[in-house]
């Protein structure tokens, strides 16, 4: 079987763009699974892969296959150690894989390990016909979720991740940013008891799906009356404009959680925001390994979070340069990949 050809979407040069083409099936090394790629999701962070931007430039050692958010069905173990898989599971790829050695995995913080290597930016992904993952990485998906949904679940736990350490029941809420990660924290939030969810978003098809998907409200101006309402503020846009709003919208004593990541330095007033308003600024990177991941299911498998809500766009694997166009133009939640 390792001696066929699979189809992949490869960064095969450090230049802009990627090339679709037949590539060796993967073999997993020790400790690997091999999994045949049943749906794959695009990510924000690969629309910066396809361009080529300085941050990718400094990840990404071509010839890479891009991509990771992914659900499998397992071929292959490669483990002598005992495993809970069997070949046929249905399978996802946390990104984040952990070391299990430095100061960070002895504490169980392995989503910030120290020596991390990422799924699909450090190594090869699942923009492909087949993928491995680590077996420390991989994630037996409850069968009660829809298979669709299981290729989504990374930005749900993201999602997840920043509406915990919100802490937002019975509170009013401030979405910034409705991309598939904002518009998943919304969803989280209502399903946490949020008292009122309110989306702030340039985009009018994304302000739309929104609501579709249960905020209370989604607007592309906040009104300045709200400034100084919102007990807290999730900031998943990244964008300059969207924090300094977002500051401003938390009302005294409220709770920022910074999720979005900036392509530029933001300058805050420091006396004004975190002394003078006393606000509690905290930050997330992915998802807390393997809690958020249980709570993940716990939304799914109970209904309270429905991912295919927010999924607007299928493509075969060979369109990739067609759904790339759809992410990039904006007016998508979340694009499928079916290899």
């Amino acid at each position: 079987m390792n001696d066929a050809l699979m189809l992949a979407v490869l960064k095969d040069k450090p230049a802009p763009g990627v090339t679709i083409k037949k590539i060796p099936l993967p073999k997993p090394q020790k400790d690997e699974v091999l999994v045949k790629v049943v749906y794959a999701s695009i990510c924000g962070t690969d629309i910066g892969i396809y361009d080529w931007i300085p941050w990718a430039q400094g990840h990404i050692k071509p010839p890479q296959i891009m991509g990771h958010e992914l659900v499998g069905e397992i071929v292959e173990i490669n483990s002598k150690e005992k495993t809970n898989f069997e070949p046929g599971d249905l399978v996802s790829s946390e990104t984040h894989i952990f070391c299990q050695n430095c100061y960070q995995c002895s504490i169980k913080n392995y989503h910030i390990c120290e020596n991390m290597q990422l799924f699909g930016i450090g190594r090869d992904g699942s923009f492909a016909q087949f993928a491995t993952i680590p077996v420390r990485t991989t994630w037996k998906n409850d069968p009660k979720i829809p298979v669709e949904a299981m290729s989504v679940q990374e930005p749900l736990g993201n999602a997840v991740n920043v509406v915990t350490k919100a802490n937002v029941k019975d509170k009013k809420v401030l979405v910034m940013g409705l991309g598939p990660t904002g518009l998943c924290a919304g969803m989280v939030a209502k399903a946490y008891g949020a008292k009122e969810v309110v989306g702030v978003n340039r985009r009018e098809y994304r302000r739309k799906l929104a609501m579709t998907v249960g905020f209370d409200r989604a607007t592309d101006v906040l009104p300045e009356k709200e400034y100084g309402t919102f007990d807290a503020v999730l900031e998943m846009s990244g964008n300059r404009i969207g924090i300094e709003i977002a500051l401003d919208a938390a009302r005294i004593a409220g709770k920022l959680i910074a999720f979005g990541i900036p392509k530029e330095n933001i300058n805050i007033d420091w006396g004004k925001y975190l002394i003078n308003k006393e606000l509690s600024i905290e930050s997330v990177f992915g998802r807390m390994i393997w809690d958020t991941w249980k709570d993940v299911t716990e939304l799914l498998v109970s209904g309270k979070v429905d991912l295919r809500k927010i999924i607007t766009h299928r493509f075969k694997l060979s369109e990739f340069e067609e759904a790339m166009e759809v992410m990039k133009s904006g007016e998508c939640g979340k694009v499928l990949l079916s290899p």
